[in-house]
């Protein structure tokens, strides 16, 4: 039986629904008479968000699968995720970003006719299914970014680059893995896609060892990373900035970094991607871009004491699951990636960049079977990136029941 408090308070709230409704119905009309369309992010205060969803959905207008209008994106100041990316966006859409005027614009995206599309969450959340941040990069291809670093921050980003010991025209990699202080207030339920830095430092010698520079990006909640030549410590730099932000992730070589919603900066640039400790597993290989790496966390079925096998993950809602107290139910760990599968595919993708990559024909088999597990809902189905060369090697007999 509902507590009486409970049944008001939902009276309440659709009553509040209804009002608010009649009050708008008219601005909205007149929003959509002018040829104007809202775009209401679903977490602007994520990085992630603020980068792919207005990407996929001004990759669709650019591909003519949603009509050409008037853009308007709420960006409120006290809440946008990186005000300079913002701005970026402003080369394309207008952007409001007064916190009050987004608070009395926002009721408009109840209506359906004055959203610029239908659903925004589509494009990356798909809780249990395919998110069409997938198809709409496949579909895009090869064809350039939409957005670009304009000349004053090329500018100022070049003598940056300088401060930070980066000599003019070098190579540098980014790096960024999650951890838990960001939002802490969600580590309940996200702790599942953190990874630990240290698996990441083998790599970062690595490239340090071939003069190529690494730039660990981040906030001053991370871990700090011990002195290593070449290897700079972003996150904990006096010189972190929004704009800067941005300017490291789309000028890198190529980006390292983890299921965080950061990959999607140099993502939405042309950046090639190199992915480790993707979870959910079916988020393997990555999202969409030939030219992008992935590899998964493994599974650890602590029921049967054993890696749970790719197929068996796959065919279960376990390939899916989005919420750290999903696999403790079940009894499953994930297990990061060790530094040496980091290493791997950090080198694989160096060697994809540099135009020496080599593939055996039991490679290019192994990648078919991998890519047949995948289903339609699965996150990544549909994409055409790649799995990495040597952790496929490793788990062949995971490949299998």
């Amino acid at each position: 039986m509902s507590r009486p408090g409970g049944f008001l308070a939902r009276a309440l709230r659709a009553l509040i629904a209804v009002a608010v409704r009649a009050i708008y119905a008219v601005p909205a009309l007149l929003f959509v008479a002018a040829g104007k369309r809202l775009i209401r992010l679903t977490h602007p205060d994520r990085i992630g968000h603020l980068a792919a969803e207005v990407d996929c959905l001004l990759t669709e207008v650019a591909l003519g699968l949603i009509p050409r209008r008037d853009l308007v994106l709420l960006a409120p100041d006290d809440a946008i995720a990186n005000r300079r990316l913002a701005d970026y966006w402003g080369q394309r859409v207008e952007v409001v970003r007064s916190p009050a005027a987004c608070r009395l614009l926002a009721p408009m995206h109840r209506f359906k006719f004055a959203r610029a599309c239908e659903d925004i969450t589509r494009y990356a959340v798909a809780i249990n299914d395919t998110p069409q941040f997938v198809a709409i990069n496949r579909q895009w291809g090869e064809r350039p970014p939409l957005l670009s670093i304009p000349e004053d921050d090329t500018a100022r980003g070049q003598a940056a680059l300088r401060k930070l010991g980066i000599e003019p025209g070098a190579a540098f990699v980014c790096f960024h893995n999650r951890e838990g202080g960001y939002f802490p207030e969600d580590e309940h339920l996200h702790s599942f896609r953190n990874a630990s830095i240290e698996n990441y430092l083998p790599a970062m010698r690595m490239l340090a060892a071939r003069g190529i520079h690494c730039v660990r990006l981040g906030d001053p909640s991370m871990q700090r990373l011990p002195a290593i030549a070449r290897v700079i410590d972003y996150a904990h730099s006096g010189l972190r900035a929004d704009w800067l932000d941005l300017f490291l992730c789309a000028n890198c070589t190529f980006f390292v970094g983890n299921t965080s919603g950061l990959f999607l900066v140099p993502f939405i640039f042309g950046v090639p991607c190199c992915l480790a400790n993707l979870v959910p597993f079916s988020a393997a290989p990555a999202y969409g871009r030939p030219h992008d790496l992935g590899i998964p966390k493994l599974l650890w079925s602590e029921r049967e004491g054993r890696l749970l096998s790719f197929p068996q993950i796959l065919a279960s809602p376990i390939g899916d699951f989005r919420f750290s107290e999903l696999y403790s139910e079940h009894g499953v760990r994930p297990i990061e990636n060790t530094p040496q599968e980091i290493q791997d595919v950090v080198l694989e993708m160096l060697e994809r960049v540099e135009g020496r990559a080599a593939y055996t024909p039991k490679d290019q088999a192994l990648q078919e079977t991998f890519r047949a597990l995948l289903r339609p809902g699965h996150n990544a189905y549909g994409g055409a990136s790649r799995v990495g060369r040597d952790f496929l090697r490793k788990y062949e007999h995971l490949l299998g029941d």
